[in-house]
């Protein structure tokens, strides 16, 4: 499987000297848990990416986007309990139209 983490894209351990190119899961040709295809364009120097998908992997630090990102997540991590909320099979759906009217007010740009 091209040294990389199916779950995480990240390199396995030992493979540093390797460039297996862009870690960006583009497909999954069989539809079988575990057979995800990746991108495997050249990588830029720091990331796991290409070019093309750190763009779009990555918001610029200390950008309006990142700031809006982070306001989204603090939000969201509230509403639920914090970052250890308690265990559940599944929110119930008042919780989840919930977070998503949180997740849209921080996701509206303000002029």
């Amino acid at each position: 499987m091209s040294g990389k983490n199916a779950v995480t894209g990240e390199r396995a351990q030992g493979d540093e000297s390797t460039d297996c190119g862009c870690a960006f899961v583009v497909d999954n040709p069989d539809g079988a848990s575990g057979g995800a295809a990746f991108c495997q364009a050249p990588r830029i120097s720091g990331s796991a990416y290409c070019p093309l998908h750190h763009a779009a992997c990555h918001l610029p630090k200390g950008s309006a986007a990142e700031g809006r990102q982070l306001c989204e997540i603090e939000a969201l991590a509230e509403a639920v309990g914090g970052r250890l909320g308690r265990p559940a099979p599944d929110p119930p759906d008042p919780l989840l139209r919930r977070l998503d009217r949180i997740a849209q007010a921080y996701s509206r740009l303000k002029c």
